[in-house]
């Protein structure tokens, strides 16, 4: 497992595209930081879940997962050390990019985004072992964001992005439906993550 996750780390800080997504949805999230705390909270949550959508889906993009697991046939162990080093990345870019919030004194609104920030990378991490395309992945995620959760939920509990956005502002009932999207596309992620790749 340490192996994996080792190897995990050096892929996503040695691939351009890795650093590129990091430094982005930093820069994003961290400009929004400066005009209000809460669209900050979305484009961190947006950002965790991206980096981890970049990350993974390349292994799948560049056919190395094939690699992986034929390195490491207990395909769940890699899946979890995957969810591991997203969550670190994903931490790491809202903790970065929430300084302007935590110079305007919200401690609190701060706080929470950074501790549920991995959730949201986990679930990124399960969703692109289901879909495995990022085009299709992104694409999906933004119209559910904009349909979905925006216009018809209207950022009320009970999807998993405005339940990030609840848990981020300290809401426990936020995190634990969080929780529960995340629980929910695990098993559908332990099954596909024992598909043949051929097909892909």
């Amino acid at each position: 497992m340490i192996a994996v996750v080792r190897s995990e780390l050096y892929r996503g800080v040695t691939i351009l595209s890795s650093w590129l997504a990091l430094i982005g949805f930093s820069f994003l999230a961290a400009l929004f930081g400066w005009f209000s705390e809460d669209v900050w909270s979305l484009f961190a949550g947006v950002g965790a879940f991206g980096i981890a959508v970049t990350v993974i889906s390349q292994h799948y993009q560049h056919r190395t997962s094939l690699l992986l697991f034929l390195a490491k046939p207990h395909r769940w162990r890699v899946l979890v050390a995957q969810c591991l080093v997203t969550a670190l990345m994903g931490t790491l870019l809202v903790a970065i990019s929430g300084v302007a919030v935590l110079l305007e004194g919200d401690v609190v609104q701060y706080r929470s985004t950074v501790l549920v920030a991995p959730v949201m990378s986990v679930f990124g991490v399960l969703c692109t072992t289901v879909v495995r395309r990022p085009l299709w992945l992104v694409a999906g995620a933004l119209g559910w964001l904009l349909l979905a959760e925006g216009i018809i939920n209207r950022g009320a509990i009970g999807l998993p992005f405005a339940s990030f956005m609840l848990a981020a502002g300290g809401s426990m009932k936020g995190l634990l439906v969080l929780l529960a999207w995340t629980a929910a596309v695990l098993p559908v992620a332990l099954w596909s993550v024992r598909k043949d790749l051929t097909g892909d």
